[in-house]
């Protein structure tokens, strides 16, 4: 008579075995027989126990946190994400990458760049003096670029309590009125968008880009091709993007585990491409 596996998910394959008093190769073909996701449940154990320790303590850093959960500080860095998401969706689909890079998106694909990155390009780049910000968020961006002497106009599709509301590719602006510096969402209509800045903008346009996104055949053939960046400056280290603006609660750019660049196109530019690197001068 076969022995009956009473499997717990909260435990390791071991605990498993020794639980119910069969070989770890036993319980490994009961989770292969019944289709258990194992990479799920250590997620979903490791996000549970971050959580847990943020309801006490909501300011704790992924560094901290990792430290009070005793586990690694990438594998809370990889998890991150979900350990701070509103939508208790999330972590039903674990497992469904579709659904899950779906959930994780947030509306309109507002992810609001430090004021501190801003100033990076602003150092490197000379600009013309009136500027547009067509994807505003909340202002980090078009504030930083007032501290610096420009005319802003700034808009963004949702209000957010800043700017004129607007959709970008509805947007009547007279061609050759304003530079533009931005962080766009990073949606299927990117290319559609960076086309339109280069269609209308005075001279230059600089915007905040996943250094992946300099990739992709496609994006090649629409963009790069035809209009090449004139120079892309790349970060040396992690830089501070907060979901919804948060910055307090996104304090930590090390959480961010994309690498950024200003990707600069000028006007009638048809050469190649120069590759720099910048450093985030953030403020202490």
């Amino acid at each position: 008579m076969k022995k009956r596996i009473n499997y717990n998910p909260a435990l390791t394959v071991a605990e498993n075995a020794k639980k119910n008093g069969v070989t770890e190769d036993a319980i490994r073909y009961y989770i292969k027989a019944h289709n258990i996701n194992r990479r799920k449940e250590a997620a979903v154990r490791i996000i549970n126990a971050c959580r847990k320790v943020l309801v006490e303590q909501p300011d704790l850093s992924p560094y901290k946190v990792a430290h009070e959960i005793g586990a690694s500080v990438n594998t809370v860095k990889k998890y991150w994400q979900l350990v701070v998401g509103e939508n208790e969706t999330e972590l039903s689909n674990f497992g469904n990458k579709k659904r899950q890079k779906l959930t994780l998106r947030q509306k309109h694909n507002f992810y609001a760049t430090h004021p501190s990155c801003t100033a990076d390009i602003l150092r490197e780049e000379i600009f013309s003096h009136s500027i547009l910000e067509p994807f505003c968020g909340t202002g980090s961006m078009a504030e930083e670029i007032k501290k610096a002497g420009h005319e802003v106009a700034a808009y963004d599709i949702v209000d957010r309590g800043y700017g004129e509301v607007a959709d970008f590719q509805d947007l009547k602006i007279e061609k050759g009125t304003y530079d533009i510096i931005s962080n766009p969402p990073y949606d299927s209509h990117l290319v559609d968008h960076v086309l339109k800045c280069i269609d209308i903008c005075h001279n230059k346009v600089a915007l905040l880009l996943p250094l992946l996104y300099l990739s992709s055949k496609s994006r090649y053939d629409m963009l790069y091709s035809k209009f090449p960046p004139k120079r892309v400056y790349v970060y040396k280290e992690r830089i501070g993007i907060a979901i919804n603006g948060d910055f307090e609660r996104f304090a930590d750019a090390g959480a961010n585990m994309t690498i950024y660049a200003w990707f600069v196109w000028e006007k009638g530019f048809r050469g190649v491409t120069e590759l720099h690197w910048i450093s985030n001068l953030k403020e202490k």
